[in-house]
């Protein structure tokens, strides 16, 4: 078990520090922003003493824990180097294609 455990805490370790996409990078800055203006509106109504509608109580935690939800998940979201590892890929294959014709020739 302690095994697993550590090997999970690496894991995110290493996604942690490793490259994110674009599209979940833009992603995570819109939860990041919407998770900010709830939390700004919860301090300006505790600062001014405004009471809030019932709907806005009940909704307040479900979008925040939405929002933090989704920029973590954005954030362990890693490229696995991917797209290196196509490339790579397709440079061999070209690589090996003009050797094979500079043998033929």
């Amino acid at each position: 078990m302690g095994e697993q455990i550590k090997k999970t805490g690496n894991e995110m370790k290493e996604r942690w520090h490793q490259k994110m996409p674009k599209f979940f990078k833009a992603l995570m800055m819109i939860f990041i922003c919407i998770g900010g203006t709830v939390v700004s509106i919860h301090v300006a109504f505790g600062l001014l003493d405004i009471t809030a509608h019932e709907w806005w109580t009940e909704a307040e935690p479900l979008v925040l824990g939405i929002s933090i939800g989704g920029a973590f998940s954005c954030k362990f979201t890693c490229d696995g180097g991917f797209r290196e590892k196509v490339m790579e890929k397709m440079h061999r294959t070209i690589l090996d294609r003009d050797i094979d014709t500079i043998d033929d020739e």
